[in-house]
């Protein structure tokens, strides 16, 4: 590996990767040479796990504590610990058992850049710099923006109140750098995958306007860069499935806790516009609640859909390519065959793709139960 192009590489993920190391997502080190793992990271997973157990089991401990809650409250209070408790530990281990998984996936990133840079084409590490930095920056401000929203707009005089609200905003958070770390990772990759739609994208404007023939420089230039392309396109297949193999089991528990948390929220607000005296502050503050739930949802799956699309662009834009080289015929054959057999997605764990069909479910399946919790708690709204 290029110490050169990895110090580059570095240069853009550097802060995705302390990021990812304070929340306990990175379990591995590295230095100016390579990224290698490290037993101390993986121990300190280890003890967000047992002080993450440690203070779901004191929250459960006083949800009972709670005066004047209906139970239906506190029976969807325990589901909400028990789920915060579950997508803590599930996320941490996965971290800890898949982080050859994330080392492959940075290594091989880096390999496709060196091979793409040999054909003097440039990636701007620079511009990816600054949006790694601007995301998190924006991601933070807006999080930190409805949590200061979310303590302020109730008063909250009981401990297991004031307890629960802990564990609200740890979640809100939590997911919050889940999806940062997973969806810069999937950017990266969509970046690349644009690069060689450019690649073909200028064969085919060569190729329309003087058709090659066989034998001519051209041809052969044109047959070089088309393999080229065909190579590194199977690269970064190989880097979507590493992604899979380190992110599909914390995808899924995000996605999971996520639709619990948009359900619970959305049926609390439903519950608020029941009653016979209507607080606009409670529905606000519990239709915020499941607001960071929902963009999150959304941005992962947008950012899945958009990277597969783009990578799916490469078999669009090869057939466009007009050539009478037979060798060049054959490759954009091969091609396509390549492209047809390695059917690449993003997966939550091999259980569902990851894209805009993912979205429609969610929505289906929260109104679905949300009707259901409104069918079990009609009286609520009348009680209070």
């Amino acid at each position: 590996m290029s110490t050169h192009f990895f110090r580059r590489f570095l240069s853009t993920v550097n802060l995705l990767l302390i990021h990812g190391q304070i929340v306990g997502l990175v379990t591995f080190t590295y230095d100016k040479k390579k990224f290698q793992s490290c037993a101390w990271r993986k121990l300190y997973s280890v003890f967000l796990i047992l002080v993450h157990l440690a203070f779901m089991s004191f929250c459960m401990y006083v949800i009972p504590t709670i005066t004047g809650a209906n139970s239906i409250y506190k029976n969807t209070g325990y589901i909400i610990m028990v789920a915060n408790a579950a997508y803590a530990v599930t996320v941490w281990s996965s971290s800890i058992l898949g982080s050859d998984s994330y080392i492959k996936l940075l290594g091989k990133m880096i390999d496709f850049d060196v091979q793409l840079q040999t054909s003097c084409v440039i990636i701007d590490y620079n511009k990816a710099r600054k949006r790694v930095a601007f995301h998190l920056l924006g991601r933070y401000v807006f999080v930190t923006l409805l949590c200061v929203y979310y303590h302020f707009s109730q008063a909250r005089s009981q401990l297991a109140q004031k307890v629960a609200e802990v564990a609200a905003i740890f979640l809100i958070f939590f997911n919050s750098a889940i999806c940062y770390q997973a969806t810069e990772l999937v950017t990266i990759l969509k970046t690349r995958f644009m690069l060689l739609n450019k690649q073909i994208t200028s064969l085919v404007d060569s190729s329309t306007t003087t058709v090659p023939k066989n034998g001519t420089k051209q041809t052969q230039k044109d047959f070089a860069i088309l393999c080229k392309v065909c190579t590194l396109h199977h690269h970064l297949s190989k880097c979507v499935r590493f992604f899979n193999q380190a992110f599909g089991v914390i995808l899924l528990a995000m996605f999971a806790v996520s639709f619990i948390s948009i359900v619970l929220c959305l049926f609390y607000t439903s519950v608020a516009l029941q009653k016979t005296v209507l607080n606009w502050d409670e529905v606000l503050y519990t239709t915020a609640a499941s607001v960071p739930f929902i963009v999150d949802s959304i941005f992962v799956c947008h950012v899945c859909y958009t990277t597969i699309e783009e990578a799916d662009k490469a078999g669009e834009l090869i057939h466009r390519i007009e050539t009478e080289d037979h060798d060049t015929i054959d490759e954009i054959e091969m091609f396509s065959l390549q492209m047809a057999n390695e059917e690449v997605e993003f997966s939550a764990a091999g259980f569902f793709p990851v894209n805009y069909t993912l979205v429609f479910s969610i929505i289906g399946g929260v109104t679905t139960y949300i009707i259901i919790l409104i069918q079990l708690s009609a009286t609520i709204g009348k009680d209070h």
